[in-house]
């Protein structure tokens, strides 16, 4: 959420600033399925810049964090083309943008179901989400800022990477 008051945020900031040097923040253009507005992308990304720290962009790609968690569908066409307008949006504003640790699939809707077929849940997610990180993450970002690093931090839930669709045979390779 952008700040309401910036004099109010400036205070605040001045504060973190007093017990902590910060070099670089992460500005998350999107989360729960909202995003984020130009102007209030940019407005945060110079209130940063002004003070000399890096602004890099973020995106929180969870469709409902209050339920669960609830990951986009990507089976959706619907929301595959909001994932994709999400990424060109972001890429057209930061030379560097991190996915944070919500990037998967937890979806069992039937549009998931009837795309799964006979595959396992883990077999399907992860061929989903390296065509998702392929085609609807890397590719718009990259049409539109073809300098931009796209980089995915991966959560410390080692036991059920897969089972979410992280593919970590095949997505260090796509990310920056």
């Amino acid at each position: 959420s952008l700040p309401d008051n910036m004099p109010q945020f400036s205070n605040q900031w001045a504060n973190v600033e007093k017990q902590v040097k910060v070099a670089k923040v992460y500005l998350e253009t999107t989360r729960n399925n909202r995003l984020a507005t130009a102007d209030q992308v940019e407005t945060m990304k110079k209130f940063f810049t002004d003070r000399g720290i890096k602004a890099s962009g973020g995106m929180g790609l969870t469709a409902n964090e209050g339920n669960g968690f609830q990951s986009f569908d990507y089976s959706s066409q619907t929301d595959r083309d909001r994932v994709k307008a999400m990424a060109a949006f972001t890429g057209q504003h930061f030379d560097e943008i991190i996915l944070d640790d919500f990037y998967f699939s937890n979806n069992k809707g039937d549009d998931a179901i009837a795309a799964k077929g006979a595959k396992s849940w883990t077999q399907f997610r992860t061929e989903l989400m390296d065509d998702v990180s392929k085609n609807l993450i890397i590719a718009p970002i990259k049409e539109v800022n073809p300098k931009c690093h796209v980089i995915i931090k991966y959560p410390n839930w080692y036991e059920s990477f897969q089972g979410l669709g992280y593919d970590l045979a095949v997505e260090p390779k796509l990310f920056d």
